[in-house]
């Protein structure tokens, strides 16, 4: 229980990464607010994994701009009083219709969400922050913040994951000497846990197989066990740093592993 007594905090919790991040914070004792614009989708999943023990709490917010960010902390000091982990996770959905775009991109509000809100929010916190016993932000990246998925995200998507991460480094300096520890974690392949799943299709599972050397994809709570760790007291000498969560494929060399594809794949069908 490692966060017992801790009070945190989640934007875009109502689902994804953001969902699994709630239930493992839950899991190890923490109090958790989640901010989304998804109500019910939140609520849902509050009762699913707290039932009606009044650990979690929903707050419908828009966070793109600074009264929303000011709205849904103030609602979360209104239930608990506190703030003890803040973490940024709230992102875009990635559009199709922009990839591949120079101009006329999603740059105001993929900005607004992955770097605005951040900034934002942990202004709006930092009083609070400033008093709790062990204070941590984690903010949600990508491994698209150093590596380009050209057919996959915008650019926009990609150059805000990388800011992000700069920010992080920025605010690690900014707030250390309050001894609050910011940190990052950059999630790679992830299963959805709804909907259509990279794993519900033979051909991703084979390029998988080749391209992560644990074979598999991570689930939403690995995310949050890497969230759970940054955010906690044995991590309490660690700062403005980036965990990759990949299973390795970032270290997999990619010209012999597409060979290694290309050799496995069955073309007879």
């Amino acid at each position: 229980m490692r966060h017992q007594g801790h009070i945190a905090v989640v934007t875009g919790g109502a689902q994804g990464i953001g969902a699994g991040i709630v239930e493992v914070l839950h899991k190890n004792g923490a109090k958790v607010a989640i901010i989304d614009r998804q109500r019910d989708k939140a609520l849902k999943l509050s009762c699913d994994i707290s039932g009606d023990d009044g650990a979690i709490t929903v707050i419908e917010a828009d966070i793109s701009d600074k009264p929303g960010c000011e709205y849904a902390l103030q609602q979360v000091i209104d239930r608990f009083g506190a703030v003890d982990i803040l973490v940024n996770n709230a992102a875009l959905a990635r559009n199709k219709d922009y990839i591949g775009k120079l101009s006329d991109s999603d740059w105001a509000d993929q900005s607004k969400l992955t770097i605005e809100a951040v900034t934002n929010l942990s202004e709006i916190a930092l009083p609070y922050l400033q008093r709790s016993k062990c204070p941590a932000i984690v903010n949600v990246s990508s491994v698209t913040a150093t590596k380009i998925a050209q057919n996959q995200a915008s650019w926009p998507y990609h150059v805000s994951k990388a800011g992000l991460e700069q920010l992080t480094r920025y605010l690690a300096v900014k707030l250390g000497q309050s001894n609050i520890r910011v940190n990052a974690v950059a999630p790679g392949l992830v299963d959805r846990s709804e909907g259509v799943k990279l794993t519900d299709f033979k051909s991703n599972q084979q390029v998988i197989s080749h391209v992560v050397p644990l074979n598999r994809v991570a689930t939403a709570s690995d995310i949050g066990e890497a969230v759970s760790f940054l955010s906690s007291q044995e991590a309490s000498f660690i700062t403005g740093q980036v965990l990759v969560v990949d299973g390795g494929m970032g270290i997999a060399e990619v010209f012999g592993a597409g060979l290694s594809i290309l050799e496995s794949l069955d073309f007879s069908n």
